[in-house]
């Protein structure tokens, strides 16, 4: 184990051993603060690969108070998310279950790791059982239900484990945190040992980056969540003599901040077309961030447009206008306008205008916009 102060950080890898279908590596970590699993498993699943990333956060008693979970299958993508009180009440993507009051821990159908949570928790005492209901993760479809389990401590370090709805049962030989080293011929511990410390740049991913949008939006979320995912296309910048600069550009959007945000990141020219004859000469350069808060009270979109490379800091806001999304504010002290038109459920196109002593509107950008993920 590798120990950074008063914190633990150890890997793991097992086989399932049971029809050699599967791997899983798996990190935990231990500090004040609690325990964490997190890992990736990959199985062969109905022909198809399977990829499950997780994270099950636990406070220091073990009890499960937040879970994770991106799967990967048969071309699509999908998230869930599980928040727990630690006194039986769950959400789900914010959202509470009901048919989970009452459950301790989480159970993850395909990983051998979750058992350890009900062992850390439960501390056993040698010939002592247990029956605990637990938040059952079934996969590939991410069903989530409630499953009546029994553990007994059968010896130092060997539990056996049944499923009490089904019959099924199994011996468990764990290590010091609970973690099975045999499962009964179904897992197999391959190797363990010391944990690299995560980059810091994945941790402050997994800080900023959302899995959706927050339940506080309610249907506000929709007026630009479609944006998520990202896009490229042409850029156009129009010069007050009736010049047009063209280069191609990226777009990628998604949710921040517990999902009450949405920010993006605007790259132009884009990072593929960077140095090849695509992009002209005098063509402007991009590379920027707007983050987009609902101000609830007033009932609007609230954007904040940071450019380093141009300087440019711009406030705007506003909302749909029939079939377009349009943003208001002000750059050095004359109105501007920017709005989403044309939308489609691959297309869009993007318009930033500002108005002249005249009150004429001037075009300045327009981004034709087509979807690439």
């Amino acid at each position: 184990m590798a120990t950074q102060g008063t914190t633990v950080t150890r890997e793991v890898i097992w086989r399932r051993v049971m029809d050699e279908l599967g791997f899983e590596q798996a990190r935990v970590k231990r500090d004040q603060e609690g325990v964490e699993l997190s890992g990736v498993i990959l199985v062969a699943e109905q022909g198809a690969p399977l990829r499950v990333d997780y994270s099950v956060v636990c406070d220091p008693a073990w009890r499960t108070r937040r879970v994770a979970v991106t799967q990967s299958w048969r071309g699509a993508r999908q998230h869930l998310t599980l928040e727990h009180d630690g006194a039986g009440r769950w959400l789900r993507d914010g959202r509470a279950v009901e048919a989970l009051e009452g459950c301790t821990d989480v159970d993850l159908g395909l990983s051998p790791s979750t058992n350890a949570l009900p062992i850390g928790r439960l501390q056993l005492a040698e010939g002592a059982t247990a029956e605990i209901r637990v938040a059952w993760v079934r996969f590939p479809s991410l069903d989530v239900t409630p499953a009546r389990q029994g553990y007994a401590r059968v010896g130092p370090a060997r539990y056996r484990y049944e499923s009490l709805d089904s019959g099924f049962n199994a011996m468990l030989d764990v290590d010091a945190d609970g973690l099975p080293i045999e499962y009964a011929g179904i897992w197999r511990r391959l190797a363990e040992g010391p944990a690299a410390p995560e980059p810091t740049s994945e941790r402050f991913v997994n800080a900023l980056v959302s899995p959706g949008p927050s339940t506080e939006l309610g249907d506000a979320a929709a007026t630009f969540g479609w944006l998520v995912g990202g896009w490229e296309g042409t850029i156009q910048d129009h010069d007050l003599e009736g010049g047009v600069r063209q280069s191609e550009g990226e777009w990628w959007f998604h949710w921040v901040l517990e999902g009450r945000a949405l920010q993006d990141v605007f790259i132009v020219p884009s990072r593929r077309s960077r140095g090849s004859t695509q992009v002209e000469p005098g063509a402007n350069r991009r590379y920027g961030t707007t983050v987009r808060t609902f101000d609830r009270a007033g009932g609007t979109w609230r954007i904040l447009w940071v450019s380093p490379t141009g300087g440019a800091i711009n406030r705007l806001d506003g909302g749909r206008e029939g079939d377009a999304l349009v943003l208001r504010g002000e750059h050095r002290g004359r109105p501007i306008r920017w709005s989403f038109s044309d939308i489609g459920p691959d297309r869009f196109t993007w318009r930033g205008e500002e108005q002249d002593s005249a009150g004429q509107w001037k075009l300045q950008s327009r981004f034709d916009m087509r979807r690439i993920a």
